[in-house]
């Protein structure tokens, strides 16, 4: 059984296939069209139409969806003559195809839309907030984003306004707090409706790990739920922080901080990857390579892309071909 592997698709003779972490065929080339696995399953093309594949190579139920996404808390959305439903890990169609549109399940509920509104449905397909917003979003942290009436505000699972419709721009809720835009600016709300950080950023991202970044005057820093700044605002760019590390940029080059403010990788790369089991993607001169933490090069520039480790494999680019490489930089398979 191949449920724990990894596996990664290849192309051989115009078919999709998989291998596995050494470079075996663990998949037989016979799709159309592959994309990577998420969780036990991977979306699939047999001929213009969409599918899933188990890890085994069998279809999941029926592949001839005209679209079909991915899996989320069991249930996947797909599109049949041009109206969406949901199908199971089974394959089974549990929810009529019936939506103009139809998002993945977050927090047991799914937006879809009917005609020119938005509501949301239960994994039984019962309309439980019937549609009359004129976009709406995926639940996070009990609350989602609803625009009704030309503003934004936040519902809760009952379809109460929790918080009313005021806000030119918002997002969902992260770590207790959402970023809002208010006559241009943005500020941060808590799950009252309580201003707590004043609106006075050219842009603001999520909170998280305690921070978010934020722009003012062109120059990106860090914030606390305090609304302090942490991390001066000197930086051309800045990305959110992941397992206590966070992209910046300053001009046209990238490097690496910690939520100290401590420039962990050099701020010296034309490009970077996200750091991923040690090793980390940097582009140097036009082409990717790899460094360490502590940034040595363990593996030389000499691609054209290159992705983040799996499992001990990544898969990388060189002259429009794709290639699948180890840690040590040898290739366990090209074509």
């Amino acid at each position: 059984m191949r449920e724990n592997m990894t596996l990664y698709p290849i192309k051989m003779n115009g078919k999709y296939g998989y291998i596995d972490n050494k470079g075996e065929i663990a998949i037989e080339p016979k799709f159309d069209y592959a994309e990577d696995f998420k969780g036990s399953f991977a979306i699939v093309g047999i001929g213009e139409n969409f599918g899933f594949s188990d890890k085994e190579g069998n279809l999941i139920g029926n592949a001839d969806y005209e679209n079909i996404f991915d899996f989320s808390e069991g249930l996947a959305a797909v599109d049949v003559n041009g109206k969406k439903g949901y199908i199971d890990e089974t394959g089974k169609m549990v929810i009529t195809p019936s939506y103009d549109e139809a998002n993945e399940f977050s927090e047991e509920l799914a937006a879809v839309k009917l005609g020119y509104k938005w509501g949301y449905i239960d994994k039984k397909g019962k309309m439980v907030i019937e549609p009359k917003f004129l976009d709406a979003f995926s639940f996070s942290e009990g609350l989602a984003l609803v625009q009704h009436g030309g503003k934004l505000g936040y519902i809760d699972k009952s379809g109460k306004n929790v918080i009313e419709p005021q806000y030119d721009y918002a997002y969902g809720f992260s770590e207790g707090f959402a970023a809002v835009g208010i006559k241009g600016k943005i500020g941060y709300i808590n799950k009252t409706g309580e201003l707590v950080i004043q609106p006075k950023y050219e842009a603001g991202n999520d909170f998280n790990e305690g921070l978010a970044a934020v722009e003012e005057d062109d120059k990106y820093g860090f914030i606390n739920t305090q609304g302090e700044i942490i991390i001066p605002l000197k930086y051309d760019w800045a990305d959110d922080f992941s397992e206590g590390l966070a992209v910046v940029a300053i001009e046209d080059k990238y490097g690496f901080i910690d939520k100290k403010g401590n420039e962990v990788i050099s701020i010296k790369y034309d490009n970077v990857d996200v750091m991923s089991e040690g090793l980390l993607g940097v582009e140097i001169d036009g082409k990717w390579g790899y460094i360490d933490i502590n940034g040595n090069l363990i593996i030389e520039p000499a691609f054209d892309e290159a992705a983040k480790f799996i499992d001990g494999v990544a898969k990388v680019e060189v002259e429009e071909r794709i290639r699948y490489m180890n840690k040590n930089g040898e290739y366990i398979w090209k074509r």
